[in-house]
């Protein structure tokens, strides 16, 4: 459910989280990076303005049966993902608010660029935020990944970028901490799923010019139990 710069979602949230949870849904992130810039309207990312708008949105979802998301924040924010997460928890336990968390889930973006599976501040980043979970809540909450990706640049070639990525995947399948529930690569098609914003298309496994990253084959294999 995202809104341009943390405006408040207008319209009939319950109704929507109703209508979705027919069809299976139950998971309903809320806002997206809000320790970007780019997502405050260029203003200095702010806690309190975020759960501000969170926390009005989470009591909807909750009330029409849905599970709110807490988080989605970048790793390269201008405020340290991690920093922000912390203090966004110190608020909501000031607020009175830390209960919608007992129906909630952590969103995470692990984007891991060029750094190895095994590196605590790429792919791995999760057990940072459960860390911090456990210290602020006492308890750590589902995590569940809902963007994530190592991308082809200067520093990381297509064997580079299959190898890290499909490891991550492997590790999903093998050895997943209980509490992490998925990982997802960012981004599937861009144009040629029917996106407007070119800028992500030099992210996308599938370009409108027919052109298909090697990462697409190296999945396919891999969900067929082939590596």
């Amino acid at each position: 459910i995202y809104t341009p710069g943390l405006a408040p979602v207008e319209g009939d949230v319950e109704a929507m989280v109703r209508h979705y949870k027919q069809l299976g849904v139950s998971y309903f992130q809320l806002y997206n990076e809000p320790n970007l810039r780019l997502e405050n309207d260029g203003a200095e990312p702010d806690v309190d303005r975020y759960l501000d708008a969170w926390i009005l949105a989470a009591r909807r979802v909750v009330a029409a049966g849905g599970l709110p998301g807490f988080g989605a924040l970048s790793p390269q924010g201008e405020v340290d993902d991690r920093d922000f997460l912390a203090r966004a928890l110190d608020g909501l336990k000031e607020r009175g608010a830390a209960w919608l968390l007992d129906r909630g889930w952590l969103s995470m973006h692990n984007y891991a660029g060029h750094l190895p599976l095994d590196h605590p501040d790429g792919f791995l980043r999760f057990r940072q935020y459960a860390d911090i979970l456990k210290e602020k809540l006492g308890r750590i909450i589902p995590i569940v990944g809902t963007e994530a990706g190592t991308y082809v640049n200067e520093v990381v070639d297509d064997n580079k970028q299959v190898d890290l990525v499909s490891g991550a995947y492997r590790y999903m399948a093998a050895r997943a901490e209980p509490y992490t529930f998925a990982y997802t690569y960012w981004i599937i098609a861009n144009q040629a799923g029917g996106g407007h914003d070119r800028s992500f298309e030099w992210q996308a496994l599938f370009k409108r010019n027919g052109w298909v990253s090697p990462l697409v084959d190296a999945l396919k294999r891999l969900a067929r139990g082939a590596e």
